[in-house]
């Protein structure tokens, strides 16, 4: 389903359809949305205004008739757009072969929502660059109960919580990963996770049961240790198109300033450690910064088309009904255009040209789970606008220690690594330096890379290989040039 969207929404953005028949479109869409999201907030109070919302509701159906005309027309006068989708098919095995690395694996997970005997069944493909390989597991009761556990991490550190979230994630390493162990290729692991495993952090599932004695988070063997870990939403998204050798990117950061803010009524903590993070990517990245009043919905909107990285530290809030609604909050001080709520829904109606979107904020891969569609969150809506990958939280982050992990991702990134390696490699940096009492998956686990994994900077090591072979053999050509001139020199004396 989302590959398909995805494939619309880039046929639509290109010289196919003209963009006045594009943005009626997505006007519509947008303005459908936003009136089904005032009858949802009608309904929620406690004594409805029943005129309202029927008012409302009469002007859903004469606008979702608009969209079908304005859709029938682009049907009609514009042929190849719809022979173009009819051949948006899903991505032959072979393809997602070709285009994986022999240290790279797939594991798919394809979980039943019916139960047998108090069980669920789950069928775990993997796929690698000469195999394809599965194996069936069946899940028993304490699956939900441990992935609530893993859901709502805990920062206190009492006994009952630390036995309750080791053996939740012990448990899900038993189950999801220790199966299929025999059929990992290298240590690289793409998971496409399905139902309840969207909620799940990978990196924090623990390989072996703490002792009884072991009382605390530090030393523990999680999964982060053997295996760099990114997301993908099915297969035939696993990778973008290969880009080689790749200039630095610039990188666009937001960070509103939330003193003396209210938006409608709601007021919002500061946000201490964005400061200290935006400051350490540009240390290593040009670009440009959107601070306090400047980092407004309007100024965001007007940058969103520059193929750059975009760097989101601020607030999300998610709504748990229906996640169209979710919405990052944006400076509204002297934003006189837009009222600071970005919708999920908006998002997904935009043209993204990023290769990478770090959503810095708490919740944002958090969202609506829809059987075999899997999770509605703030990130897929990034991926579906056409962002190449998205670093996303799988639940509230800690300001400070977010702070941390983001500033040695952005540093290995400048190294030229892989996305998903410099994440592994900012986590694994952060648990060799932090006290036992920040040790917890809490404060590191939640950021995940989601998506295609290319460098976003120069790969040094590889540019100077590069070069040294171009001079090495520069070199050998001129030795052999000046050695024939030399001979021809002394046969002709």
């Amino acid at each position: 389903v989302l590959r398909n969207e995805i494939k619309e929404n880039e046929i639509l953005y290109s010289s196919v359809v003209p963009d006045s028949l594009l943005e009626a479109r997505n006007k519509l869409s947008g303005t459908i949305a936003a009136y089904n999201k005032m009858i949802l907030d009608e309904s929620r109070i406690s004594v409805p205004d029943s005129n309202k919302i029927s008012l409302w509701k009469d002007a859903v159906f004469n606008m979702n008739r608009e969209i079908e005309d304005v859709t029938q027309l682009i049907n009609n006068k514009f042929p190849q757009y719809q022979d173009i989708l009819r051949r948006t098919d899903p991505v032959p095995l072979s393809v997602i072969q070709r285009n994986l690395n022999r240290y790279e694996t797939v594991v798919d997970y394809f979980l039943s929502n019916q139960y047998k005997d108090g069980k669920r069944n789950l069928v775990i493909f993997l796929i690698s660059k000469s195999n394809l390989e599965f194996c069936e597991v069946w899940l028993d009761s304490l699956f939900i109960k441990y992935t609530e556990v893993i859901r709502n991490f805990s920062t206190q550190n009492s006994d009952n919580d630390f036995i309750t979230c080791t053996s939740a994630l012990s448990y899900m390493y038993e189950y999801l990963v220790k199966p299929v162990n025999g059929f990992i290729k290298g240590e690289k692991l793409i998971i496409i996770p399905d139902e309840e495993i969207a909620w799940l952090p990978f990196d924090a599932f623990l390989e072996n049961v703490p002792e009884k004695d072991h009382t605390d988070y530090d030393g523990l063997q999680y999964l982060v240790y053997n295996h760099t870990i990114s997301y993908a939403y099915t297969s035939s998204l696993t990778h973008g198109k290969r880009s080689g050798l790749t200039r630095r990117k610039e990188v666009f950061a937001f960070s509103p300033d939330y003193s003396n803010s209210d938006v409608k009524g709601e007021s919002y903590d500061l946000l201490y450690g964005t400061n200290k993070e935006i400051e350490s990517i540009y240390k290593r990245f040009r670009g440009k910064k959107f601070l306090s009043d400047q980092a407004s919905e309007t100024n965001f909107m007007q940058s969103i088309r520059q193929p750059a990285l975009f760097h989101l530290a601020m607030h999300s809030v998610s709504d748990s009904i229906n996640s169209k609604y979710s919405y990052l909050l944006f400076d509204t001080h002297c934003d006189t255009v837009e009222d600071g709520k970005l919708y999920n829904y908006e998002i997904s109606l935009t043209r993204i040209k990023s290769p990478m979107v770090v959503l810095s904020a708490c919740n944002s891969g958090t969202g609506t789970l829809y059987h075999g569609e899997g999770l509605m969150s703030l990130a897929r809506g990034f991926i579906l606008a056409g962002a190449t990958s998205v670093i996303k939280t799988a639940w509230e982050v800690n300001d400070e220690t977010s702070a941390a992990i983001i500033s040695r991702f952005y540093y290995h990134l400048s190294e030229g690594k892989h996305k998903d390696e410099a994440m592994r490699q900012a986590k694994l940096d952060y648990l060799k330096v932090t006290p036992p009492a920040y040790a917890s998956p809490y404060f590191w686990a939640p950021y995940e890379v989601i998506g295609e994994n290319e460098p976003v900077a120069t790969r040094c090591r590889l540019f100077v290989l590069i070069l040294s072979i171009f001079f090495m053999i520069s070199a050998g050509f001129l030795v052999i040039y000046f050695r024939r001139r030399r001979i021809f020199s002394d046969r002709s004396l």
